[in-house]
Order: structure tokens, then sequence, then C-alpha cells
């Protein structure tokens, strides 16, 4: 009896020893998911794009997580893109500053919520100790390749019809804006294969059907063709039309001395803000109208400026500067988006 008494409380002890160490090699096996510090075993690389996240609050990890999933396909659509952009003024050291917004941000981001349809929170972990939550963003790679694909699809349809109107079309102008847009839809696209080819490991995506370089050149030949003539409705520095035919002849439609089929009218209204601050302000408004030979109006558009200087001459100096910079880099897109004036 006190043999298996003493037999009983050795097993127990020894169930006791056990008890106590078997759940620590468990409890560290759980500690920390290994997808934290290097890619997760579950989703290997070939079949699947992961990205993680981390925060104080386990909502904004998923979130970060499914943004830096978003980042891996947003690089290259951006990187790849062409920008059009509105002019922004901004204010330093006393003079402003003409910069691009991006207007295709959001174009960017329609097609990347598109390219990551179907992404997916996995796991997620909170760190005790720091008090910080992690958590793990997957999509597979297929149904990436999927979606890219039907996207591009989606985009040569498109290009497909603006090269058709571009053909059709009667009116220079009108022919311009739809190739205009056929060569951004077409801008979009490479950026899109570029992605492709990424996911793709294969590493040969989808080429498309038309090229960009033969895009380019049919719009330049296009913007060469047209007859267009120079105007000034109010110039008091006296230096607009130099201005206006240069950066005319910089976009590829120089001004003609032919019978025009279209003028160009350039007005600049300078206002004196005087001193303010130890600083001489001129504001300013320059206003570009394209008119046809008929008469009427095909577009208009207008520009803020405004400067400062220490000297009024230099004042002046900037505002022209301004006028160049803004002509040079806005009147070519100008120029095409006046088709939208056609009734």
């Amino acid at each position: 009896m006190i043999a298996k008494l003493a037999a009983l409380k050795y097993s127990i002890t020894l169930f006791g020893l056990f008890g106590l160490f078997l759940p620590v090699p468990l409890a560290l096996a759980a500690d920390k998911p290994g997808w934290i510090e290097s890619a997760p075993r579950e989703f290997p690389d070939d079949q699947y794009l992961t990205a993680t996240g981390s925060a104080g609050k386990l909502e904004v990890a998923k979130d970060r997580a499914l943004a830096n999933l978003v980042k891996i396909f947003e690089l290259h659509i951006s990187e790849s893109s062409v920008t059009r952009s509105d002019t922004e003024v901004e204010l330093s050291q006393g003079e402003e500053t003409f910069s691009k917004s991006q207007q295709l941000s959001q174009q960017i981001s329609i097609q990347t919520d598109k390219v990551i349809s179907g992404a997916r929170i996995v796991a997620s972990w909170e760190d005790e100790a720091v008090r910080v939550f992690h958590a793990l963003a997957v999509l597979d790679r297929k149904q990436a390749t999927n979606n890219i694909r039907h996207e591009m699809q989606r985009l040569d349809e498109a290009t497909e019809t603006e090269l058709k109107r571009s053909e059709s079309a009667s009116d220079l102008l009108l022919s311009l804006s739809a190739l205009d847009k056929a060569l951004f839809l077409q801008q979009q696209r490479r950026s899109l294969q570029d992605t492709l080819k990424v996911i793709d490991h294969n590493g040969r995506g989808h080429p498309a059907e038309w090229n960009l370089a033969e895009l380019r050149g049919q719009l330049e030949q296009k913007l060469q063709g047209l007859k267009i003539s120079t105007a000034v409705d109010h110039d008091p520095m006296g230096e607009l039309e130099r201005l206006l035919k240069s950066a005319m002849g910089n976009a590829g439609f120089p001004a003609t001395d032919e019978t025009p089929d279209f003028v160009l009218v350039a007005s600049l209204d300078v206002q004196d803000l005087g001193m303010h601050e130890g600083w001489y302000w001129l504001r300013a408004k320059l206003t570009v109208s394209m008119i046809q030979s008929n008469g009427k109006v095909r577009g208009s558009q207008e520009w803020p400026l405004k400067v400062s200087a220490l000297q009024r001459n230099d004042a002046e100096s900037r505002i022209m500067t301004q006028v160049s910079r803004t002509l040079n880099q806005e009147l070519k897109s100008a120029i095409i988006a006046f088709a939208t004036g056609v009734e």
C-alpha cells in the first residue's frame, strides 16, 4: 500500500513537472507570429501578395496593412502614368510660385481599387508588451492578374472608341481631343502592364495593341496642322504676344502667318496692391481665348497670378516670368480642352 502511494505520488509529481514545462514552448510558439518579421509560409510568394500593418488599434492596423498592399500597385501605376495638372499657387519668400496638383491621383485610386478587389485581412496579433496590433493582408496573385487584365480590356475598348471618334471627326479640335484621350487611356494601360509584369512571374504581362510613341506622333502631327494666329487684347507690360507665340511653338503648334482657322486672344490684367509689410505686391489675371474664323468662341481659360518684390520693377518682372511659365505649362492642354466648346 505504501509502495502504491509512493508510486502515485511520483506520478503526480512527474505530471506536475510536465504540466509546468509543456505549456511554455507552446506559448512561445503562439507569442509572435512569423509573418510579422518574414514572409508567411501559409501564403507563398509565388501565389500571393502580402503586406503587414501595425498600430495602437486593431482596425487601424488592418487599414494600414491593406494600404501597404495598395502601395505595391500605386507605385507602379503612378510612376508610369503621365500626369495632367491644374496650376496651384504657393507663397514662398514673398513670391507666389506655381506647382502641379495631380489630377491623375483620383484615376490612380480608381484603378488601384479595381486591381486589389478581393484583398483581405487573414491574421492579426497583439503585442501586449508594447500594446501594438499587427495585421496581415493577402491578395491572391491569380485574382490580381485577372483584375488587372479586366481593367486593361476596359481601357482598350475605351481607346478604340476614342480613336474612331478622332478619325471620323471633321472638326480638327474634336479630333485632337479624342486622340489625346486615347493617348491618356493607353498611358494608364501601360502602367497596369508594368504592374502586371511584376505580378506575373513570367514577366510578360499583356502587350498593348497600340504603340504609345505612334499615338504621340499622330497627336503632334494634328497639332501642327492647326492654323492659329495670335492677338492681344490687353497687355500693360508689352511682352504678352511674344510670350504667347513662344509658348505655342514649344507646345507644337507655332503661330501661322496664313489665313488662320483659329485666333488665340490673350489678355493680361494687372492690379497694383501697393506696399504691404515691406513688399511691393501685384495681382494679375492671364486669360487666353480661342476664337474660330466665324467668330465663335471655342473656349477660354484664366489663370490668377500674384507676386511680390522689394521693388516695383522686380515685381513686374516676376509677373511676366509667371506668365511665361504658365503659358508653357498649360497652353497645350488648354487648347485641346477647348474642343469641348463645340455645341
